[in-house]
């Protein structure tokens, strides 16, 4: 759902926000291409992937072999993208702190307000953890490596955008996972059951 609403909102949002920012104009084609290749191309992906290996190989080669196997080159390829990204801005952050401060906190803050708020309200709802804890890590996002993109793309791996974005983006991932520990070791705050087993 969370992909779902992106694929929708963020071209209309970030011409908006860009807009009223300031006086310059993003072409739709930039926007809709970031989109595509950011999200509909690796979810797409996805999708194709997954249909494919459950049809040939069946759900329980998926869920006992593939996804296990997957999960390393998936930490990797964050830790990756983590090292391009504080290349590309390393000179900035260093020399900037103070404005990097000033990006961090108001982030920190947004991100643990956010997880908390949505983790609260499934509690209460009586959802189970399965529900929350993903729920609670989807509402605290802020896709900011589509940010990254779209700001470097528009106004340069140097720029002040860029800069806002990555700070983001080395912020939200380490913050993400406390939020993650939060949720594991509060486990036992919510029902047993799984959402579809109290549903069937």
């Amino acid at each position: 759902m969370n992909d779902l609403l992106m694929l929708v909102l963020f071209a209309p949002i970030v011409k908006f926000l860009v807009a009223g920012a300031s006086n310059l104009i993003v072409p739709f084609s930039i926007l809709f291409t970031s989109v595509a290749v950011f999200i509909v191309i690796p979810l797409g992906a996805g999708i194709f992937t997954r249909m494919w290996l459950l049809k040939s190989k069946g759900s329980e080669w998926f869920n006992g072999t593939f996804l296990p196997t997957l999960h390393p080159v998936a930490i990797s390829a964050l830790l990756a993208t983590l090292v391009l990204i504080f290349a590309f801005q390393a000179d900035n952050i260093t020399s900037k702190l103070f404005h990097v401060l000033l990006i961090a906190i108001p982030i920190t803050i947004q991100v643990y307000f956010n997880s908390s708020l949505a983790y609260g309200l499934m509690k209460w709802l009586k959802l189970p953890h399965n529900v929350a804890s993903p729920g609670a890590l989807i509402g605290a996002s802020n896709f900011f490596e589509l940010a990254v993109a779209v700001a470097i793309t528009l106004f340069g791996p140097e720029s002040g955008a860029a800069l806002v974005c990555v700070v983001g983006v080395l912020v939200e991932v380490p913050v993400m996972l406390t939020v993650c520990s939060v949720c594991n070791r509060t486990r036992h705050w919510f029902p047993a059951k799984s959402f579809a087993e109290r549903h069937n």
